[in-house]
């Protein structure tokens, strides 16, 4: 078929095959021929016997009529000795269209014999006006109407001539231009398409919605073998046979069962694919099936294509996290779960309880949530390693800096730590809850928050009523003994870790804020603050506070002496403090080293 059209589309040169041996298989492919018909042409014109016209085809008994008025505009002879239009791509049934055409593009009323007109030859035969238009001004051909020509046609003679005009045209101006365009290597999709038809984005996708049938032509313990009606293969793992667990892809597979499957992953280095069997992949398949997408070529043109595109990704994402939730870890902590299910489902259970569930960050990943107290729950990021396959559980597993050799180790030796951690520092006489207050036993948490939803606004509404209230402590605190003032609390912003909140003095405006984090075997304030208990973690708090205050009144004693007043502060204070509240300072610097309240 690739030949035939690129024959029609070029033409050959019957004369030329007929010197050429190499060339002859060539004519076989023209349009009306067929190889005996090309061989007993062949043999007849062979040993300088060339044509001089196409008319020699009739004249010379080369073929028959039939034949002749199918592949007539496929031959050209070349030199044209008759008539110029034999070495065109014109049939000879139009060619006196083409003389027509010239004959206006010229100027010329009629044909009549003039031999001593510039530039006319007689060997052009009848057709030495065209002869004249092709050499010299093929652009005249431009100005003539076409569309008028072919209705005076259709009315004349009832026949429809636009697009014959219109190639005739185009080959006094072009004579024998090859239509083809410059050769490019095929890629491998391309190839692909060549040899089984399937085209990449279109019959065959990577996205889950592509459903094949084939047949199963070998089976291995880990994985089976399928071929495709379009004789693509396909390789399904074991862990995509089924969305239960199996043993061995023989427990479910045989050669020549048929099968329905999704396409995974198209490799086209191999030309094959990765297919997956599990009823989920295929409902999901079926569900994105029935989602029609438009023709681009026909969507309107003020369809919203931005937003399409910003849906599309979404869903992608959603897609993703689906495919995440599908995922089977064979431990009895494992839920199917999302992060905000996670929570509702853990609601209810006692404090420290937590599940292992997928991770939307890749099959690479799991994550464990545990509940830190009462609507406060940690996310714990997991990282497995060492995977026998995508689908496989890690064989090792990392948080952080720290590597556990399997779940229950990463929960007795992670997870268990920081619970006793959290449990330590809620026994020390310097930890507030603001929830447990009993100054606000009056107003329920329900009452003033509403319900939990479990949504980003609940937690927003949640925290500054936690941050109000730790502020009315301090503040109660420090007025009370005429000092400063801390206190430390769970962090809702970042569950499993801690906040130290203090107040300098009681005139202070405010709160500072630090956050430490809660590890399975040590307290970590800021970059290099490591602590094996609350009570190293208090004391290196309150080394670092001390720390930044001296450096602050060293700096501000030459400004009090060019100030001239007295005090040890004077002036307004390096925090851009009133002078009531700078002097408030300097009582908690000269307090500072008597004691924290």
């Amino acid at each position: 078929r690739a030949l035939v059209n690129v024959v029609s589309k070029i033409g050959v040169d019957i004369n030329d095959l007929a010197q050429h041996v190499h060339k002859q298989p060539m004519l076989q492919y023209v349009s009306g021929l067929g190889s005996r018909k090309a061989h007993a042409i062949l043999s007849r014109i062979s040993g300088g016997h060339d044509l001089e016209s196409r008319s020699d085809l009739i004249v010379r008994r080369l073929c028959t009529r039939t034949v002749f008025v199918n592949c007539a505009s496929f031959l050209r002879v070349n030199p044209p000795v008759m008539d110029v239009l034999d070495d065109t791509r014109i049939h000879p049934e139009d060619y006196d269209l083409a003389r027509k055409m010239a004959l206006d593009a010229l100027d010329i009323e009629d044909d009549v014999e003039d031999d001593n007109r510039r530039g006319r030859k007689r060997a052009d035969g009848p057709s030495r006006y065209v002869a004249e238009v092709m050499r010299r001004s093929p652009e005249k051909l431009d100005e003539l109407d076409l569309v008028k020509y072919a209705e005076e046609l259709k009315r004349l003679l009832d026949v429809h001539k636009l697009e014959t005009l219109k190639a005739i045209k185009h080959e006094l101006q072009h004579p024998n231009e090859d239509p083809r365009g410059e050769f490019v290597p095929p890629d491998d999709a391309h190839v692909l398409r060549m040899l089984t038809g399937e085209v990449v984005g279109e019959s065959l996708k990577e996205d889950g919605s592509t459903m094949v049938s084939g047949t199963i032509i070998r089976v291995q313990p880990r994985f089976a073998i399928a071929r495709l009606d379009s004789g693509l293969e396909g390789f399904i793992g074991v862990a995509n046979i089924a969305d239960y667990r199996v043993e061995e892809a023989s427990d479910e597979l045989a050669p020549g069962q048929a099968i329905v499957a999704v396409v995974k992953r198209i490799d086209l280095e191999k030309m094959s694919l990765d297919l997956s069997m599990r009823k989920s992949d295929i409902d999901t398949a079926c569900g994105r099936a029935r989602d029609l997408v438009p023709d681009p070529a026909h969507v309107d043109p003020y369809f919203d294509t931005d937003a399409e595109a910003v849906l599309r990704e979404r869903a992608r994402a959603v897609q993703k996290k689906t495919t995440a939730r599908m995922r089977s870890i064979p431990h009895p902590l494992f839920k199917p779960l999302n992060g905000r299910e996670a929570e509702q489902y853990l609601a209810t259970r006692p404090r420290g309880d937590c599940v292992i569930r997928p991770s939307s960050r890749g099959m690479d990943h799991i994550a464990i949530t545990w509940k830190v107290g009462d609507n406060l729950f940690q996310h714990i990021d997991v990282r497995e390693e060492n995977k026998p396959h995508e689908n496989a559980l890690g064989l090792s597993f990392t948080v952080g800096d720290l590597s556990y050799s399997d779940l229950d180790e990463l929960i007795a030796l992670h997870v268990d730590p920081i619970m006793r951690k959290l449990d330590e520092v809620k026994r020390n006489p310097k930890f507030y809850d603001p929830e447990t207050d009993p100054l606000y036993v009056s107003e329920p948490l329900s009452d003033v928050l509403g319900p939990n939803d479990y949504s980003q606004e609940f937690r927003d509404r949640r925290l500054s009523l936690w941050e109000k209230r730790v502020t009315r402590h301090l503040d109660t605190l420090a007025q009370s003994t005429g000092r400063g003032a801390y206190c430390v609390s769970l962090s809702l912003a970042k569950p499993g870790s801690l906040v130290l909140s203090f107040k300098p003095t009681p005139d202070y405006r405010g709160i500072i804020k630090w956050t430490a984090r809660v590890e399975p075997n040590e307290y970590k304030l800021g970059e290099r603050g490591r602590y094996p208990n609350i009570s190293g973690l208090i004391n290196g708090f309150k080394m670092m506070q001390t720390k930044n205050v001296k450096p602050r009144e060293k700096s501000r004693e030459p400004r009090e002496e060019r100030s001239g007043r007295s005090g040890r502060w004077g002036g307004t204070s390096s925090w851009n403090a009133p002078q009531s509240q700078s002097q408030s300072q300097s009582q908690w610097n000269s307090t500072s080293s008597r004691g924290w309240n």
